[in-house]
């Protein structure tokens, strides 16, 4: 995977791009959500494991794509000298893939009433400044509050325990924190991952923050993963989670 989005360089090496990688696969366990964006995947997600095939994509309806795009994070949510960088939706049969799990995988998006997934990367116009330098946005829709709830449930387990430091690439002096959840979802898990990286162009080491949140509101499901570097921006991470969960409880009323 390319450290380039729009012919930019966000960060000076693959590091980081590996840690989201990582945490995208951790937290997608079992679940649809193994990837929903190629920069940042996480749970609410689309797409399959490398080198799977891709099942053929069956039509969106509109009502339903504009549901689940009132429901992400949208760019007038974030930081200025930000832009859009990867959207994609997902069916259950893009998520499963076509590996030799896919048929238990599909089996069990059915189980849950999964619907649709979708997600959202956006990504800082200079990473050399430090701050926020990546946010990705996901949801993914289900038939019932309960469905959406066994989802998040086994999402949550995944990412409690998956060993970090083992899959964060060439990050190093990674360590994950597990963060008091807010009152502004159903269910809410908050992890926090510290490290080092080299970030920005040109490269040099820094320490890194990544906050993945994973959320439940009603019967949708959904993650903001915010990557930050330098700058002291834990009041701006809390806002994009809160507003987060307000558009997924806005578009589930």
């Amino acid at each position: 995977m390319s450290g380039l989005i729009g012919g930019r360089p966000l960060v000076g090496a693959v590091t980081v791009i590996a840690l989201l990688a990582a945490v995208a696969v951790a937290c997608g366990g079992g679940d649809e959500e193994a990837i929903q964006s190629t920069v940042v995947p996480s749970p609410g997600a689309a797409g399959t494991p490398a080198g799977t095939p891709a099942a053929t994509p069956t039509a969106i309806p509109s009502a339903l794509e504009e549901q689940l795009r009132g429901m992400v994070l949208h760019l007038s949510d974030m930081p200025a000298g930000f832009s859009q960088a990867e959207e994609s939706f997902s069916t259950n049969e893009q998520v499963a893939g076509a590996g030799e799990d896919a048929a238990a995988v599909l089996a069990q998006l059915t189980e849950w009433g999964r619907v649709m997934g979708h997600g959202v990367v956006f990504s800082s116009e200079s990473s050399a400044e430090g701050g926020v330098l990546l946010v990705d946005t996901t949801v993914s829709l289900y038939e019932s509050d309960s469905g959406a709830s066994a989802s998040f449930a086994d999402a949550v387990n995944t990412a409690r325990t998956t060993d970090w430091a083992a899959t964060a690439g060439e990050a190093t002096d990674v360590s994950v924190e597990e963060m008091p959840p807010l009152d502004i979802a159903d269910e809410m898990l908050w992890l926090r991952l510290t490290g080092t990286a080299m970030i920005g162009d040109p490269a040099t080491e820094q320490p890194f923050v990544q906050d993945v949140v994973l959320l439940r509101a009603g019967r949708v499901r959904g993650s903001v993963s915010i990557v930050s570097a330098a700058a002291d921006v834990a009041v701006l991470v809390e806002n994009i989670v809160r507003t987060q969960a307000a558009n997924m409880a806005a578009g589930v009323e």
